[in-house]
């Protein structure tokens, strides 16, 4: 290969880790969106910044309906990512895992993209 196919390769490498870290940050907004609009019928009030996983698990903890009925189905919705998944989102939250990394405090761990990370 020549130095320029060398470049033209990093670049593109480059531009698709954007688009695959531009993808996630977009599906964690939707995601925080619909969790947003569904109503407290069952006492379990939505924050803004929380994903929907993470509000299944506590209301899944709260013994509410909300969490009794959506659990499963999201867990088993991304069971590639491993067991547990709305108890994991649950837990990022405490990390602010979903957070851009110069929101972070100096010296905690920082947000890295799974795209980035390979």
């Amino acid at each position: 290969m020549t130095q320029a196919s060398n470049s033209t390769a990093a670049r593109f490498k480059r531009i698709l880790s954007l688009l695959r870290a531009y993808g996630e940050q977009v599906f964690i907004a939707a995601d925080q969106l619909v969790n947003a609009l569904i109503p407290p019928l069952d006492g379990t009030i939505s924050y803004a910044d929380e994903t929907l996983s993470a509000r299944s698990y506590r209301a899944w903890r709260d013994g509410k309906i909300l969490g009794r009925i959506s659990m499963p189905i999201i867990n088993l919705l991304f069971y590639w990512q491993g067991p547990d998944h709305c108890k994991n989102a649950y837990v990022k939250e405490f990390e602010r895992k979903n957070y851009p990394s110069e929101y972070h405090p100096p010296n905690q761990p920082r947000y890295v993209s799974k795209s980035a990370q390979s």
